[in-house]
């Protein structure tokens, strides 16, 4: 069964704007079918660490020019040219707007939450139940 948490990787730079609240919209080629409550966020090289949880507020879908003017006014964290770049190819794109943003203290290996043979998702993992329920053990310690 799947949960309704989703990891998603994000580069360092961005993460670090997520926690200086200069972004707050996360975008996405492609997202899920299934309605989604949180996104689980694991940061890419060099940390290769799950950092933090979010609540997804809502999800925008639209071209790059939908997706831009949602960037310039939530803020998006990111230039124009930078997020046509990312979504060139693209007629319909997914922006994340985040909220309740909460970083752990004790970032967590994605070995305690997933099997060993863990793979960084390239856009998005679906968490299954027992996953979420590991999740859940470690957050409460």
């Amino acid at each position: 069964m799947l949960s309704k948490i989703a990891l998603i990787s994000i580069h360092p730079k961005h993460i670090e704007k997520i926690l200086s609240g200069e972004k707050r919209l996360e975008f996405r080629r492609i997202w899920a079918t299934k309605p989604l409550d949180r996104v689980l966020i694991y940061s890419t090289n060099p940390r290769k660490q799950i950092v933090a949880i979010a609540n997804i507020k809502r999800t925008i879908i639209g071209s790059r020019v939908t997706l831009w003017k949602s960037a310039k006014q939530l803020g998006g964290g990111v230039t124009r040219k930078q997020l046509f770049d990312y979504l060139r190819g693209r007629k319909t794109a997914f922006a994340l707007e985040l909220s309740e943003v909460y970083f752990f203290k004790n970032v967590i290996s994605p070995k305690v939450i997933f099997s060993r043979r863990f793979h960084a998702p390239q856009s998005f993992r679906y968490l299954r139940q027992n996953e979420e329920e590991k999740l859940n053990e470690f957050i409460g310690k």
